[in-house]
């Protein structure tokens, strides 16, 4: 049974995606076969590493607002833990992976570029979707109730990321927006050390830049692409602006409506255009919060980061755009 929800909720879009971007289902269950294998072995790791002291920070934002640039000058810059692409394949024994292929510290020479939050590069950051859909069950939307959240047995999460974090031993930074972003309180009560850090963006462009990635991946606009609100589907005969930016109001809603009973202390909101005009600024107002060193402070005085707010749809899809936002 867990397998087959496993494998439903990873090939749900499959065949909607382009050729180049389909999974293949042998080397898939070649990998979940081999995880489920080291499971027990990784179940040891995370008595002997965990640590319930150690924060484990949540990045939290609607898609395309930021997150994954976010997510990847935190893991080049600052003195923390997070999963790579290496560490990825470990999706069911990640302190083991952390141990055979993780990295911590900063200094990683990361590009600061991705694929719709896909990174290139074995020490790159992941999203590690993997490991929630193993422990969780997202296969109709992403915001689930408390009825829901209580049908699932999030021990072993907790205590795989605690394993992370006292393995790393030093803060744990994790960036999955489509099973976080919607969960904060849950994840609140789960990890008591827990920090959240949302990151914003002008709407305008963040809707602009779903369409676009809606196009690219699936070569429809009308196919949902990412976070999926637990309305989903009474949003499936809209137009695609108006879906998207149902999506955007949603997400941020929630999050909103989650950071307001968390502690000053333990939330963190930052604008995704402060990002790009004051990168070191704000990496170290990051790494105040979090309790993470800089890992060398001149490489980040030197970074610049170019704007990407532009316009670059038709003025009618623009203005459409714009009414649909202010709805």
């Amino acid at each position: 049974m867990k397998a087959r929800r496993f494998f439903e909720a990873v090939y749900r879009d499959n065949e909607l995606r382009r050729a180049h971007n389909r999974r293949r289902l042998l080397h898939d269950l070649t990998l979940y076969a081999q995880n489920r294998a080291l499971e027990p072995v990784d179940a040891l790791l995370r008595s002997k590493h965990g640590r319930a002291d150690v924060p484990v920070v949540f990045i939290v934002g609607a898609p395309r607002s930021g997150t994954t640039v976010l997510y990847q000058l935190v893991a080049e810059h600052l003195d923390v833990g997070f999963v790579n692409n290496r560490m990825a394949r470990y999706f069911a024994a990640p302190v083991l992976g952390a141990m055979l292929h993780g990295r911590s510290g900063g200094g990683h020479q990361l590009a600061l570029s991705s694929e719709y939050g896909r990174t290139g590069g074995d020490r790159s950051p992941h999203e590690f979707s993997w490991f929630w859909h193993y422990y969780g069950d997202f296969r109709l939307h992403d915001d689930l109730s408390d009825e829901e959240l209580s049908g699932i047995d999030w021990q072993p999460v907790k205590r795989a990321l605690e394993g992370l974090a006292g393995y790393f031993e030093r803060p744990l930074v994790l960036k999955n927006i489509n099973f976080v972003s919607y969960q904060v309180a849950w994840l609140k009560r789960l990890l008591p050390a827990a920090k959240f850090i949302w990151i914003r963006r002008d709407d305008r462009y963040t809707v602009q830049s779903i369409l676009r990635v809606r196009e690219n991946e699936y070569g429809d606009q009308r196919v949902w692409w990412s976070v999926r609100p637990r309305d989903v589907n009474a949003w499936r005969d809209k137009s695609p602006v108006e879906q998207v930016a149902h999506q955007i109001h949603d997400i941020g809603r929630a999050i909103e409506t989650a950071f307001g009973a968390l502690p000053s202390e333990d939330r963190l909101t930052l604008e995704y255009e402060e990002l790009m005009e004051e990168p070191p600024g704000t990496l170290q107002r990051v790494a105040r919060f979090i309790g993470a060193e800089v890992a060398d402070r001149a490489r980040l005085n030197a970074v610049t980061l170019e704007p990407r707010n532009h316009k670059t749809v038709d003025d009618e899809t623009w203005t459409q755009i714009q009414t649909a936002i202010e709805r």
